[in-house]
C-alpha cells in the first residue's frame, strides 16, 4: 500500500532535474519535468481508476517486492499515468489503454474474470504467453507488453527507492577506487 503523503518535495524535483541534466540523459525536458512532477496520490490523470489499478498489478508482476519495494509500492503505475498524460501523443495514449483492455479481455475470455482478479499463478502464466506473443496474443500485444515493461522499468528506477535501495547511489560520488571485487551480491550504480 502506498503511504498517503508521497508527493515529491521541491528539493527532490530539483535533484531529479539536475541529475538528468548532469548525466546528459537523452530525455526531453517534458519527460524530465514529468518524472520530477509525478505524483503518488490523488485521482489518475489519464487512465481510469480501473486502468490504473490494472497497470499497478502488471507493474508489480514485472518488478515484484523482494527485499526492496516493488513497482506498486513506489507508485510506478501513477508515474506511468503521469508520463502518459504529460508526454505521450493521443495515439500512444490510446494504444496503451487498448493494450490494457486487451489483457483484461483475454483474461475475461479464458478465466471468466478480469486480469486483476486472477490468482498470481494465472496472472504470471498469462503474462508469459503475452511476452512470447503466443496464442491468444498477437505480435502487437507482445509489442505493447515490451513498451509496458519499459515504462515500468523507467518509473521504478527513477523513483527514490529504485535508485537508492535497488541500485547503489551516492548523491556526491567520491574518487576512483580501483580493483573492487565484484560478487553476485554487488549492486549496480544509479547515476
Amino acid at each position: 500500500m502506498v503511504p498517503a503523503d508521497d508527493t515529491l518535495s521541491p528539493s527532490r524535483r530539483a535533484a531529479l532535474l539536475q541529475l538528468g541534466a548532469l548525466c546528459g540523459l537523452a530525455l526531453s525536458g517534458d519527460v524530465l519535468a514529468a518524472v520530477a512532477g509525478s505524483r503518488k496520490a490523488g485521482p489518475p490523470l489519464l487512465l481510469t481508476p480501473t486502468e490504473l489499478a490494472l497497470t499497478g498489478v502488471l507493474a508489480e508482476l514485472i518488478i515484484p517486492r523482494t527485499d526492496t519495494p516493488g513497482a506498486l509500492a513506489v507508485g510506478a503505475h501513477r508515474t506511468i499515468d503521469h508520463l502518459l498524460h504529460a508526454c505521450s501523443t493521443a495515439a500512444h495514449q490510446g494504444q496503451f489503454r487498448a493494450g490494457l483492455a486487451r489483457i483484461d479481455a483475454v483474461a475475461q475470455a479464458h478465466a471468466g474474470k478480469g486480469f486483476a482478479a486472477l490468482t498470481p499463478t494465472r496472472q504470471a502464466a498469462l503474462l508469459h504467453r503475452l511476452d512470447a506473443g503466443a496464442e491468444p496474443f498477437t505480435a502487437a500485444d507482445r509489442e505493447f507488453f515490451r513498451q509496458l515493461k519499459g515504462h515500468v522499468t523507467f518509473a521504478y528506477y527513477t523513483s527514490e527507492a529504485g535508485a537508492s535501495r535497488e541500485l547503489a547511489y551516492l548523491p556526491v560520488p567520491g574518487g576512483f577506487t580501483g580493483r573492487i571485487k565484484v560478487t553476485p551480491a554487488t549492486r549496480a550504480w544509479a547515476i
